[in-house]
């Protein structure tokens, strides 16, 4: 089946404008560094995992518990020594046999992300779900569904590379959930002038970071900058409210992409340094999966695909005979500076654009 796929893909990649048929390459290119940047890092958390299941063991056995009873099904209690790393081994094992070989294997891959879950229940097993390498584990569980090899670069096809973009949707996801999820709730408590803590409320942020601070057991330090200047957190609060909120949208435009990973990469930085709320491990694989490789490794980009022009082709997403200004010149600067013209293809820019431009005619 995967083949008849692939066969019906190149098919239309061959039916595709030059522009299209780079935005293909350009997307697997950046996608297996990628994904190759995730497998090393793997190693790096499989190590932190090691340290971290040792510590655990020198807690009681019987504040093992879980909030959940599917968790507590798999596992029931801190696993002994033997099992966890004979699971670390496998993991490992899959892990090294796709890095030297360059190639997703699907049930490979499979066993990986598996592992790698089994592995990180450990670390919710003391009465609490949080968010611990969400986003991580997620990525190795989606790669189960792409093809994706070193060999196959030259040739992407166009299933791949709507495989690519789905894959970045999946993740994406995740942060427009965390805002959709935060607009009703806000209108609910503003419409009604209810006197519960809302996320615009004046003492939001020190709510916030006293949470933090007080699980860790530190002073306030850098948080006064939001919890003393009041209009700054509101301000703040909607930026990080749109980017979440948005964020799916930029799964599918390349040049946008990178732009996304910045800004969710200094969301994390923030929370981190003001709130103390911690996603280190989400925060490297943002770095790993949203880098623009063929950027840095342009020689290499160029050497791969001969047809890759000094400047990456144009979006033409927009019209040219019915394009606004606004369209008209991030098109222009797209053919100039590729990347940097993502910033203007950001989900609703065009139409805040196209909006104050006839707010100014009339």
């Amino acid at each position: 089946m995967t083949r008849l796929l692939l066969s019906v893909s190149d098919t239309l990649k061959k039916q595709l404008t030059p522009d299209k048929q780079e935005a293909i390459l350009r997307n697997t290119f950046n996608f297996f560094y990628a994904v190759q940047a995730l497998r090393l890092f793997t190693f790096v958390w499989l190590y932190w995992t090691i340290n971290k299941y040792q510590f655990l063991r020198q807690r009681p056995s019987k504040i093992f518990w879980y909030d959940h009873a599917l968790p507590s099904l798999v596992m029931p209690a801190l696993p002994a020594p033997l099992l966890f790393y004979t699971v670390v081994a496998l993991v490992a094992a899959c892990n090294l046999y796709q890095l030297l070989r360059q190639k997703n294997h699907t049930l490979c891959q499979a066993l990986l992300a598996l592992g790698l879950l089994w592995l990180n229940l450990a670390l919710w097993g003391y009465g609490f779900l949080s968010h611990i390498n969400h986003l991580y584990l997620l990525a190795h569980l989606l790669l189960t569904f792409i093809p994706l090899s070193k060999k196959s670069l030259p040739h992407a096809s166009v299933y791949l590379h709507q495989n690519i973009n789905w894959f970045y949707a999946g993740l994406l996801f995740t942060y427009t959930l965390s805002g959709l999820w935060k607009i009703p709730s806000l209108l609910y408590k503003l419409i009604t002038n209810s006197g519960d803590i809302h996320w615009l409320h004046p003492q939001a942020a020190l709510v916030n970071a006293v949470v933090g601070h007080r699980s860790l057991d530190l002073d306030f330090t850098l948080a006064p900058l939001f919890t003393e200047y009041v209009l700054f957190w509101q301000v703040s609060f909607l930026v990080v409210l749109y980017i979440q909120s948005a964020s799916i949208f930029t799964a599918s435009r390349q040049p946008t992409r990178p732009w996304m990973g910045l800004l969710l990469l200094i969301f994390h930085t923030v929370n981190m340094l003001f709130f103390q709320i911690y996603f280190v491990v989400a925060s490297v694989a943002i770095i790993c999966l949203f880098m623009p490789y063929n950027l840095l490794f342009s020689k290499k980009y160029k050497a791969t695909f001969s047809n890759v022009s000094d400047n990456a082709a144009a979006m033409n997403e927009d019209n040219e005979t019915t394009a606004s200004p606004f369209e008209k010149y991030r098109t222009k600067l797209n053919s100039k500076s590729y990347y940097l013209s993502g910033l203007l293809y950001m989900p609703g820019l065009r139409t805040l654009a196209n909006l104050l431009t006839r707010l100014t005619r009339r």
